[in-house]
């Protein structure tokens, strides 16, 4: 037969140890900012974080991929603008030996700096990298091996930008390698070659702008997603305080009233053992 004053007390000593462990809970959420701190707290809740927080790994990484890529395609444009100024120093120069004026000893003094911007041109084509990559040596050009940067979270072509777009600028790509303004002829042969060389890069430099443009695009967009499944994501794991408090104080409450309660009933069998003793 079980003793009923027994059986009280393990009652009793069954809701302490409850109320105690809703306050650990409750302090342990508190502490950490995170209702979901064991997966069994909510087995569905918990497996739908950790798959938000997957995804939103998988988009941070995807923004510095873009980031990085923006970067790779700004330095690209800086050596297209800089090629671009020794192409209007040579045409310049070019146009300037064509004046009838000029002796052949002034264009061949001109023609020295003109072979130097040649030569500079072909440096900084064969030079000009980005972590060990060229970039203006054709190696992004369209008939080249793809580069393509990691925009997303999945493998497909809908994830992927590509950076190809970027042909080589050496003097002979450009059709310049040849030109010289010794002569009055050549020059005026050179002006043209210039020219077209010109507008060649002011076409390159407008594809590499519009693939800037839609790393910088893409970069906001990723953002914006992973602010939203942030978002969602703190409101299914993240813990609310004010509810999370009120919690505690009714806990604390419970485990005041069930320490009171043992208490009391604790007095209640002295007094009785006494009494009994008593009557003995």
């Amino acid at each position: 037969m079980v003793d009923p004053i027994s059986g009280t007390f393990n009652q009793l000593l069954n809701t302490i140890n409850r109320n105690r462990s809703g306050l650990q809970d409750s302090l342990e959420r508190i502490s950490s900012g995170r209702k979901l701190n064991r997966a069994g707290t909510d087995p569905a809740a918990s497996a739908l974080s950790a798959q938000l927080r997957s995804d939103i790994s998988a988009l941070t990484q995807s923004v510095s991929n873009v980031e990085s890529g923006a970067n790779f395609v700004r330095t690209a444009e800086g050596g297209l603008a800089g090629i671009a100024d020794l192409v209007s120093r040579g045409r310049e120069l070019a146009i300037q030996s064509s004046n009838g004026t000029l002796n052949d000893s002034q264009r061949q003094t001109l023609n020295q700096e003109f072979s130097q911007i040649q030569d500079e041109i072909n440096r900084v084509t064969k030079s000009l990298q980005f972590n060990g990559r060229n970039l203006l040596d054709g190696t992004l050009g369209q008939n080249a091996d793809p580069v393509n940067i990691q925009a997303g979270t999945g493998s497909g072509p809908d994830n992927q930008i590509s950076l190809n777009v970027v042909e080589s600028t050496s003097t002979q790509s450009l059709g310049v390698s040849n030109s010289d303004i010794l002569t009055s002829q050549g020059a005026l042969q050179a002006v043209d070659d210039f020219e077209q060389a010109s507008q060649a890069l002011n076409a390159a430099r407008g594809q590499v702008g519009a693939v800037g443009n839609r790393l910088v695009s893409t970069a906001n967009s990723l953002n914006i997603q992973i602010e939203n499944l942030t978002h969602s994501e703190s409101g299914l794991a993240d813990t609310d305080l004010a509810e999370e408090i009120s919690n505690l104080q009714q806990g604390l409450l419970r485990f005041e009233t069930s320490i009171r309660s043992l208490a009391s009933q604790l007095q209640n069998e002295q007094s009785r053992a006494r009494l009994l003793d008593f009557t003995i």
